[in-house]
């Protein structure tokens, strides 16, 4: 036992030979007593030239950020540890090994969780540059943890610039033109969105968006299977997170940032706009940003960018990228 709220496993599994070592990790964040699992990989000499914790986008997603049986972030941690660099990734709260309820955590709960996987980096890697990676909502965790004096600088992929409500939108937007040919819906998502940042009991807002989106579905509505499904959705814009979510503006984070900053964006991203780069160079010209040609939101590289495509492309992250983060973090 490091300290009172770390704690190290004694066996290590070699990933690559004489290029990466695996180290299971648990962490107690002291604000509620939850405890983090996770994995620090590193060189396998174990004197890494600087550290990184990876942080997860939306939803409740592991360690290795599993989607469709891709797991972009072990791709990236192994890839780190093969050119020098030490890497933590975890559980998200409710997730793998992990504790918690993933359905009560809000930005400010993975920001606190975060800030104890720095504080156990430093417990570690005692004076070492230590800096943040953060995917997609990742992105913002990793933008406001930039304030903080462990971290020494971050890297966001696929990281939002805009409002929440403005991210949402977009991202609709995108995917119905890719799909149809054009967006009938828009009146619709904003009044929805709308209802959801009104400043009133959830209860109320419960009720407006479940009469709102029965109205969408007409006679259907009244089918036992739909309400259902209209109930789901409501539990799910009603939550906390997605409410926060959505009235979250990081222009002003964005600004503080005074650390070294790459910002990476896949050009067919129809999640996270690439667009969002420019934004970033508007508010924070210091940042370094990375536009990516042919790359999705999981920055495979190929395709169209849709959603649908993500399981079929080979790899879960591809080489462009991985490269213009370590050549990145070579020139710090």
């Amino acid at each position: 036992m490091r300290q009172i709220f770390f704690a190290l496993s004694l066996s290590s599994v070699l990933l690559a030979p004489a290029k990466t070592v695996d180290e299971d990790i648990k962490i107690i964040n002291p604000a509620d007593g939850v405890v983090l699992a996770g994995t620090l990989t590193q060189p396998v000499d174990r004197n890494p030239k600087g550290v990184l914790i990876l942080v997860t986008g939306s939803g409740c997603q592991d360690r290795d950020e599993t989607i469709f049986d891709k797991k972009p972030f072990r791709t990236i941690a192994d890839s780190l540890a093969a050119h020098g660099y030490a890497s933590f990734r975890y559980d998200d709260r409710g997730a793998g090994e992990s504790g918690g309820d993933f359905k009560t955590a809000t930005a400010d709960t993975y920001l606190s969780d975060l800030k104890c996987m720095l504080a156990c980096s430093d417990s570690i890697f005692s004076n070492m540059r230590t800096g943040v990676l953060g995917h997609s909502e990742g992105g913002w965790t990793a933008i406001q943890a930039a304030a903080s004096p462990s971290c020494d600088f971050i890297i966001t992929l696929a990281g939002p610039a805009w409002k929440g409500d403005s991210l949402i939108m977009s991202q609709s937007r995108a995917i119905a033109v890719a799909q149809t040919g054009r967006w009938d819906k828009e009146k619709t998502q904003r009044k929805l969105l709308d209802i959801c940042m009104m400043p009133v009991p959830e209860s109320i807002i419960k009720t407006q968006l479940y009469l709102a989106l029965s109205a969408e579905y007409g006679d259907a509505a009244a089918m036992p299977a739909v309400q259902k499904q209209l109930s789901a959705t409501v539990d799910v814009m009603t939550s906390e997170h997605y409410r926060q979510l959505l009235c979250y503006d990081p222009a002003d984070d964005i600004k503080k940032v005074s650390k070294p900053w790459l910002a990476v964006n896949g050009s067919l991203d129809m999640q996270v706009l690439p667009e969002n780069l420019e934004t970033f160079k508007k508010l924070n010209p210091n940042v370094d940003t990375v536009l990516l040609e042919g790359h999705n939101h999981l920055f495979q590289k190929g395709g169209t960018g849709r959603i649908q495509e993500y399981k079929d492309l080979d790899g879960d992250i591809s080489a462009d990228c991985i490269f213009s983060i370590i050549d990145w973090l070579d020139t710090l």
